[in-house]
């Protein structure tokens, strides 16, 4: 298997790359679905315009989210253009212009994903630790440029991970002192603006970062249980199996408080552009993933291979 290959499927994990944020397609109008599709091929160009193809590699659904979110106080939507591809290598697709927006997700996601290579490093063995160190050189230019740009955000980001791996090295229980490393990470990446709008976004994302990590780690239980990995919904339960039926409730509470405080922060936003379609996704397309994951049913892209396809 070559290392693009490797590298791809490494994309559907890590911190703020899961791909657990989306929208409900059948709920969308046709033009927010087509504007979903733009703003997530815009910000692959603003990745590989500003950092090279490499990091397209792990796009995701979440930090396109994050870019209508960022983007979403502005008033107005430029039209979109049309580019080529390496996944549309032949026909344009409409795609979204670069703006601040895209620029702020780009430099997110790059930092986000780099110490998720470094986190691996550090965890794993054998050959998923060697992957993770070539991703860490390939990776390491892009990384300083991103540094350079988000130097407060970085730091907030390694301290939460320097603070995730010792919770994992004492086995903690306690599923909010795990879940406060993602959600620092996450809310780390909201830009510096010293006003409301700068609070609301940061409680906002501090609850998707908890979010993403409690459904993540739902969606983990059997592999963790079978690769004896860290866990924190495993160790909090004392579960035996894999089985969560006797405690799906519990976890149900506790995520739909942060679904709760994301539709809360929402609300205080007034977002001016894609509201409509920030609030499926916030509304709709969380709550189904969160059903999914709890119920079994959950599939990364609906099931879909297509790079990108809602």
């Amino acid at each position: 298997m070559n290392t693009k290959v490797r590298a791809h499927r490494t994309a559907g994990k890590g911190y703020a790359m899961f791909g657990f944020i989306r929208p409900v397609k059948a709920e969308l109008r046709v033009k927010e679905a087509d504007r979903f599709q733009q703003v997530y091929c815009g910000l692959c160009h603003t990745i590989r315009a500003e950092y090279g193809r490499f990091y397209t590699l792990f796009l995701s659904y979440d930090m396109t989210f994050f870019a209508l979110v960022a983007g979403s106080e502005e008033a107005e939507t430029a039209p979109p253009c049309r580019k080529r591809c390496d996944a549309s290598p032949f026909r344009r697709k409409s795609c979204a212009e670069t703006d601040d927006a895209l620029r702020l997700a780009a430099d997110a996601s790059i930092l986000l994903t780099y110490h998720k290579f470094q986190d691996d490093l550090a965890d794993e063995k054998g050959a998923k630790r060697a992957l993770a160190a070539l991703l860490c050189r390939l990776g390491r230019r892009g990384y300083e440029k991103a540094r350079a740009r988000m130097p407060e955000a970085d730091e907030e980001i390694r301290q939460a991970l320097e603070d995730l791996r010792c919770l994992e090295a004492e086995r903690c229980p306690s599923m909010d002192r795990a879940a406060d490393t993602s959600s620092r990470m996450t809310a780390a990446v909201v830009p510096r603006t010293g006003d409301t709008r700068e609070r609301i976004l940061h409680q906002m994302f501090y609850q998707i970062g908890r979010w993403i990590y409690l459904v993540d780690a739902v969606q983990d239980i059997q592999k963790d249980m079978e690769e004896n990995s860290y866990n924190p919904v495993v160790l909090r339960y004392e579960l035996q199996t894999p089985d969560i039926s006797a405690v799906r409730e519990p976890l149900e509470r506790t995520l739909e408080r942060s679904l709760a405080d994301i539709c809360m922060a929402f609300d205080l936003l007034s977002p001016r552009r894609d509201a409509d379609l920030i609030r499926n996704i916030i509304f709709l397309g969380m709550p189904t993933v969160t059903r999914q994951v709890l119920n079994g049913t959950y599939q990364t892209n609906e099931g879909r291979g297509k790079h990108g396809s809602l």
